[in-house]
This record gives C-alpha cells, sequence and structure tokens, in this order.
C-alpha cells in the first residue's frame, strides 16, 4: 500500500478538479520525486498498477506531462511544475477563448440582469475571488477580517492594478488592501453578537451580499440587478456615514464615490426653490 503525504494528497485533489484522474496524478507526483524512471518503477512507488501503468503513461505523454527520453527500457521525465502551470493556463485560456468565440454566434435574447443564490462559504468566497479579479475600477465592501484575509491576495492584486478599493469593517483588516474604515472591535467580541455577514460592490454594476459563516449551509446572493446594487450602496452609504460621525472622520471622499451613480439629492436641495411663506 503506497503511503502518501498530506502534501502530496492536496495536489492529487486539485488535478483531480483540473479533470485528471487518480492514476495520473499519482504517476506525475511519483516522476516528480524520482526521476528518470521506467513504467515498471513509477508503478511499484505511485501505486498505480502495472496493468495500467503504461496506458497512463501515453495519456499524460500525450497532454504534455511527461516527456519519454529513452527506449528500451522506456523512461520517463516529467514537465517541472512551473512549465505545468504555464501549460495549464495556457490550455485553459485557450479553451475558454473557444468558448467565448462560440457563444458569441449563438443567437439569442438580450441578457436581462441576473440574480443568483449561492449555498456554501466555499461558493460565496469563490464568486467574492472572480468579482474582484474582475474589477475594472472600484470596490466597495462591508466585511470582516476573516473574509478580509480569505481574499486577501486578490485584493492586494486588485490595489496593485490601480482599483479603488475602500473596505469598511467593525474589525481590523490587514494591510495593504486598500483604504479602510475600521472601528477596530475585536472579531471575537463582536461574534458574541452578531454573524458574520459580505456586502462586495463592484464596479457600482455587480453585488455580492449575504451571510459569510464557514457552513455548507450558508446562503449569499450575486446579482446585477440595478435596483439591488442602488439599495446595497445606500446601506454601506449609511455605515461609512455613521462611521464618520462616531470617529470624527472625515469620509466626505468615499461617500461621494460611492454615490456618484446616486441620484444627487444635495445638490437638488441646494438648488430647490424656497417656498413662499404660507399665508
Amino acid at each position: 500500500m503506497i503511503v502518501t503525504s498530506e502534501a502530496e494528497q492536496e495536489i492529487v485533489d486539485a488535478m483531480k478538479t483540473l479533470n485528471f484522474t487518480l492514476s495520473d496524478a499519482r504517476a506525475y507526483i511519483s516522476l516528480l520525486k524520482e526521476h528518470p524512471a521506467t513504467g515498471y518503477e513509477l508503478a511499484a512507488r505511485s501505486g498505480v498498477p502495472r496493468s495500467a501503468v503504461y496506458t497512463v503513461l501515453r495519456r499524460l505523454v500525450g497532454l504534455g506531462l511527461i516527456n519519454e527520453i529513452q527506449q528500451n527500457p522506456a523512461r520517463f521525465m516529467p514537465l517541472p511544475p512551473d512549465r505545468l502551470f504555464e501549460l495549464l493556463e495556457s490550455r485553459f485560456s485557450r479553451n475558454l477563448d473557444s468558448l467565448k468565440t462560440a457563444m458569441s454566434k449563438l443567437e439569442r435574447p438580450t441578457a436581462d440582469a441576473t440574480t443568483w443564490t449561492l449555498i456554501g462559504y466555499g461558493g460565496l468566497l469563490e464568486q467574492a475571488e472572480t468579482l474582484i479579479r474582475n474589477a475594472r475600477r472600484s470596490i466597495h465592501a462591508s466585511v470582516w477580517r476573516r473574509e478580509v484575509l480569505a481574499l486577501r491576495p486578490v485584493l492586494e492584486r486588485a490595489v496593485a492594478r490601480g482599483v479603488d478599493v475602500v473596505l469598511f469593517s467593525f474589525n481590523t483588516p490587514p494591510e495593504n488592501v486598500g483604504e479602510v474604515l475600521s472601528y477596530d472591535i475585536d472579531e471575537a467580541e463582536l461574534e458574541a453578537h452578531w454573524q458574520h455577514k459580505l456586502i462586495l460592490i463592484c464596479d457600482h454594476e455587480k453585488l455580492l451580499v449575504g451571510e459569510a459563516e464557514p457552513t455548507e449551509h450558508n446562503r449569499s446572493v450575486v446579482t446585477d440587478e440595478p435596483t439591488l446594487v442602488e439599495m446595497a450602496v445606500s446601506n454601506l452609504v449609511l455605515d461609512v456615514t455613521l462611521f464618520g460621525a462616531r470617529k470624527h472622520r472625515d469620509v466626505t471622499s468615499v461617500v461621494s464615490r460611492l454615490t456618484e451613480l446616486l441620484a444627487p439629492v444635495d445638490d437638488l436641495l441646494l438648488n430647490r426653490p424656497e417656498r413662499s411663506a404660507a399665508r
């Protein structure tokens, strides 16, 4: 019986999500650990049955993950991990481009605004990462520290590419994730009163809102419905305004950026003619 380490199991699981088989993953890992190797040696080390190992090796050669460097007996070398990542990224990008091209040729009704319910904490974080990664101009969020830590890499990349990132939190988020408005309340203390929630608004067009509890029953919604996005913006504006009043901090710049697509109520009130005094 071949005993795999925790790291090897994580690699196997990740490769299976990319449509590689268990035998594909075990053979590739075994070659990474010791190469070159014959099919016989690989079967003994990886746990891939001897009757199937050459079928697996031929498939991996065809996919570009390994290379045959010698014959009689045949010996194999693995593609280094960094080149494997480049290969898979390029392959996925080409397939995605092909799908986009094909979809563009399909006749279909004009797309309406969409609203999707997400079940599970993993789905929430995955959708948040996708929205943040695709944000072009702005990211505004009301978020707890735990979720900021989970999203930190993609938030840092958004900041690096010039996206305006503003986070409101009752806790203390990490650094380098954009402009932060924080009450600095200990997360554990706040959890005694509130459950984790998330409001994420990207480019004033996309909204992710809902619970943010690490359970399979967690419920959240992602939408591009303008009315729902506007309501979320108004809710966040209220939080930011109250923060400014309580902390004696000028939040005018944040509020103005948040409300840039909303009706200019203040200007309308200033320009409103005074009503004549009642007779």
